[in-house]
Parts: structure tokens; C-alpha cells; sequence
């Protein structure tokens, strides 16, 4: 492990050198920091690079830390409600003489069968997997109807849509044109969707944050200035 002193704080970080990288990447995620540099990078180089970027990595861990203290985690058991897509569904769970857990939604509630055996300590290392599972198979459709709210108005049209499970970001804009989107964003209202889709189909037009960027996205969404509010309040709620 290394360190570096940024004014009061120490930032801890694990080194890796590649033959393949040409510029200095810096990863920060739930287990901490990690710079991987060219082969042969000297310390002072290393040490230089992240001091200028020692703001936005405390951020970071700072992000990371405030989603990992988030202690209203739904334990997947029977009764508990779910979220998808701002509204919250009962969840109801049946011990049979199952192999295999099954999760799907029926009559306004969701419905999940897991083997007789499991605990209920159990339910949520179960149960969680198969929600995302069941999510994600809906939103890349449910991503595609929004999208064409906004390619009426603006003959901007992504690549491709992509679902994925990331821990910060709601959203991304590939160079390519493929748009990515953060699966638990589908748990937040409908207006806050619209917003992460405007947003990155702002991108396909302008891929930084200039004024030309926010004009951009204030055409395709004329209200992202509260839904960029509700998301800052309430982001950290959809880490169910």
C-alpha cells in the first residue's frame, strides 16, 4: 500500500505498472484506490498526478462511503415493499419445495418462491439479484420508449441503449454514441429516467459540460435543474 498527504489527509492507494497503458489511470471504488501506471513511471510523476486529482478522489470515497453507511437496506423479506419506477410494490414470499428461487410480478405485487430451507437472513443475498435480474430485462425497453420522446424533438439518436449495474454513475455517453444506464435509476420516478436519458442524449451532441452542453440539455428537458436536485437528495435511496 502507498500514501500520499493531501494538507491533513492521508490517501492510501495500491500501485499496479501495465506495458499497455500510455497515460496514468486512477480507479477509486468500494475497496479503495488504485493507480495503474505506464511501465518505468517514477514516484514523483505518480505522486504529482494524483495530488491534482486528490479533490475529486476524496469525493469519490466520500460518494462510495455515504452509499455503504446507507442503512435502510430491504431485506427481501415478505411484506417489505420494492421500488420500480417511483412507485412501491408489496413483495410476497413463498418457502416451497423448490431447487430454484423465481421472481416475477403479478396482480400489482411482486412474487418470489425460494426453497423451503432459506432463512430469512438469507433472503436478501437471494432476492437481490433476482430483482436487478427481473429490472434489468424491462429497462432496456422501457429506456427505448423515453428515448423517442426526445429523438421527435431533436433528431439525436443513440447508438445503442445499454443497462448495467455501476456504482456512481446514473448514466454515460460512449464516443460511439451508445448510451448507459445505471439500472437502479429505474427504481426512481419517471421524470427522474426522463432526466438521465436527456442528459446523455445531450451528450450525443456535446460530449463535455460547457454552456453549450446545458443548453442543450435545457431544450431536451426545460425542469433537469429539479430533477438534478431530487437525484442529489434522494440518489442515495435507490441503493436498496
Amino acid at each position: 500500500m502507498h500514501h500520499i498527504q493531501f494538507g491533513n489527509t492521508v490517501i492510501s492507494y495500491t500501485l499496479d505498472f501495465s506495458s499497455r497503458r500510455k497515460t496514468l489511470a486512477i480507479q477509486v471504488s468500494e475497496t479503495g484506490v488504485k493507480v495503474i501506471a505506464p511501465a518505468k513511471t517514477g514516484k514523483a510523476e505518480i505522486e504529482a498526478v494524483l495530488c491534482k486529482k486528490a479533490t475529486w478522489i476524496l469525493q469519490q470515497l466520500d460518494d462510495f462511503e455515504e452509499i455503504q453507511s446507507y442503512e435502510e437496506k430491504i431485506r427481501f423479506l415478505s411484506g417489505e415493499k420494492l421500488p420500480y419506477l417511483g412507485r412501491n410494490y408489496r413483495l410476497k414470499v413463498f418457502k416451497e419445495a423448490v431447487e430454484k428461487p423465481s421472481f416475477s410480478f403479478k396482480q400489482g405485487k411482486f412474487i418470489a418462491i425460494v426453497p423451503s430451507t432459506v432463512s430469512d437472513d438469507q433472503l436478501r443475498e437471494i432476492l437481490y439479484p433476482e430483482f436487478k435480474k427481473w429490472v434489468m430485462a424491462r429497462a432496456k425497453r422501457v429506456a427505448a420508449e423515453r428515448v423517442k420522446r426526445y429523438q421527435l424533438t431533436s433528431n439525436l439518436i443513440p447508438s445503442e441503449i445499454k443497462i448495467k449495474d455501476q456504482q456512481l454513475r446514473w448514466g454515460s455517453c460512449t464516443a460511439s454514441g451508445n448510451i448507459i444506464l445505471n439500472w437502479k435509476v429505474f427504481l426512481a420516478p419517471m421524470p427522474i429516467l426522463d432526466y438521465i436519458i436527456a442528459h446523455e442524449m445531450a451528450h450525443l451532441k456535446v460530449m463535455n459540460h460547457s454552456p453549450k452542453f446545458w443548453d442543450t440539455l435545457e431544450m431536451l428537458d426545460p425542469d433537469y435543474i429539479d430533477k438534478k436536485e431530487w437525484l442529489r437528495l434522494n440518489g442515495r435511496k435507490l441503493y436498496i
